[in-house]
């Protein structure tokens, strides 16, 4: 069992009230699944949902995960059904789980540059069943960290109202524990940052991979960076990280 509590909280960002109840009242499919989000204050503020970025095991070898959907069960406000998939190297795994809030808290002080949204964050659990019948499939279990604001229509919203160095959301720790044996691995991943990545990580903006693990599945996202220099091999390394491998 996951014990959740406020101690675990490491974005010190002052006072926080419950806001418990208003989520269980609420729709918050699109914080986990939207075609697109809206960047608050950008020039052209609409972008395409983040797909996250993952590691698996103690050499960081790169964790790839979509939901196909996600919707809200109509048993238990504050819990979400989730299906999609898992890619590790090639081998890709249909999984189905739950997304269950247990906590929601909202900032008391205003955001400087925003004082009009109110914001805060969801700590959820987070339970994905792989299909057994598949190669190489397990159970992923962990706790998830959803950061939101209230739009201009009262809706709980993804949060992007500070999109700068280190922006992260919907940071999840997790392990994954094979069916076979019981192996146990860490699995963590999130969009544009990865929680507890240790060495992994060597920059405080945007995700760059330690040249020491590059070669765990990590090519293409590092040559896809430098896509605006509009080379040719890293223009195809972006269109390998916008394919849509999981369907």
């Amino acid at each position: 069992m996951i014990m959740l509590n406020s101690a675990d909280i490491s974005m010190a960002q002052g006072k926080v009230a419950d806001f418990y109840a208003q989520a269980g009242k609420a729709n918050l499919i699109t914080l986990w699944h939207a075609p697109k989000i809206y960047f608050v204050g950008a020039p052209t503020p609409w972008d395409d949902f983040p797909e996250p970025l993952g590691f698996i095991g103690a050499k960081y070898q790169r964790f790839y995960i979509h939901y196909t959907s996600v919707s809200k069960d109509p048993s238990n406000p504050y819990q979400y059904l989730v299906k999609g998939k898992t890619r590790v190297k090639n081998n890709i795994c249909n999984f189905t789980g739950t997304i269950t809030v247990k906590q929601a808290k909202k900032y008391l002080e205003p955001n400087e540059e925003y004082p009009q949204y109110k914001y805060g964050y969801l700590i959820c659990e987070i339970n994905l069943k792989e299909d057994p019948k598949q190669p190489g499939s397990g159970m992923l279990k962990g706790k998830l960290t959803t950061n939101w604001y209230i739009n201009e229509r009262g809706q709980f919203a993804y949060d992007t109202l500070i999109p700068a160095d280190g922006f992260s959301n919907n940071e999840t720790v997790a392990r994954w524990t094979s069916y076979k044996g019981g192996a146990s691995k860490v699995c963590n991943w999130g969009d544009f940052k990865i929680p507890e990545a240790g060495d992994l990580d060597f920059s405080v903006s945007e995700l760059m991979i330690n040249k020491k693990y590059v070669n765990n599945g990590w090519q293409n996202y590092m040559l896809s960076l430098d896509a605006d220099s509009g080379k040719p091999a890293a223009l195809k390394a972006r269109a390998e990280e916008k394919r849509e491998w999981w369907k």
